[in-house]
């Protein structure tokens, strides 16, 4: 039986950085641009994902575990704000990770019954755990950014949702004490993942 892989595209950091800085002047320009009158509550969670480590000189990419949920509140005027938890975990080249990130989001949507959204998140709080040759290393140092886009489409007085979300992610100063000592690695980690998500909103 053939199985077919699906890839999804990962954008560089500096790309993403840019992008970033376009979204959110696009959203507070076009504040009265196609705004509607709805407010809405959006529920999401990733259906599926793939990720890219970089870890030192080294780079992997690969379909980890993913799971979180994300909630946001649009306004009448299309401005919305939420928050976002993306859970990340497998194997690679040996080593075991984990990650939890906890992100702040800020997005704008247009549009009357179909509906478009893009946004940009922050992160707040990131922790990260490597588990080398049954050492785990664990650090809380990280700072990263998301970007993300849904789609609205109404269904029997709700809405569904589909989106795409990528979280570039770094992780410093992971560390463990081993015979008393605190043993801090020298590389830091980057994930830099890509979920597709689904969800539902209600319209008020």
């Amino acid at each position: 039986m053939n199985i077919t892989k699906i890839y999804f595209p990962l954008i560089n950091v500096p790309a993403l950085h840019k992008i970033t800085v376009i979204s959110a002047f696009f959203m507070f320009t076009a504040i009265h641009a196609g705004a509607e009158e709805l407010w809405r509550f959006r529920y999401s969670v990733p259906t599926s994902g793939e990720s890219e480590i970089t870890r030192g000189s080294s780079k992997t990419s690969e379909k980890l575990n993913t799971s979180g949920h994300s909630g946001n509140l649009v306004f009448a005027n299309g401005i919305g704000f939420g928050y976002s938890t993306v859970r990340t975990n497998g194997s690679l080249e040996g080593i075991d990770y984990k990650f939890k990130n906890h992100s702040l989001d800020l997005a704008y949507t247009i549009g009357d019954d179909l509906s478009f959204t893009l946004g940009a998140g922050r992160l707040v709080h990131g922790r990260g755990e490597q588990s080398l040759n049954g050492t785990s290393y664990v650090t809380e140092s990280s700072s990263g950014e998301a970007l993300f886009m849904n789609f609205g489409i109404p269904f029997i007085g709700v809405e569904l949702l589909l989106g795409y979300r990528q979280n570039n992610i770094e992780y410093k100063l992971f560390q463990n004490r081993i015979a008393g000592k605190s043993v801090i690695l020298e590389d830091s980690v980057i994930l830099l993942s890509s979920q597709l998500n689904a969800g539902l909103g209600f319209l008020f």
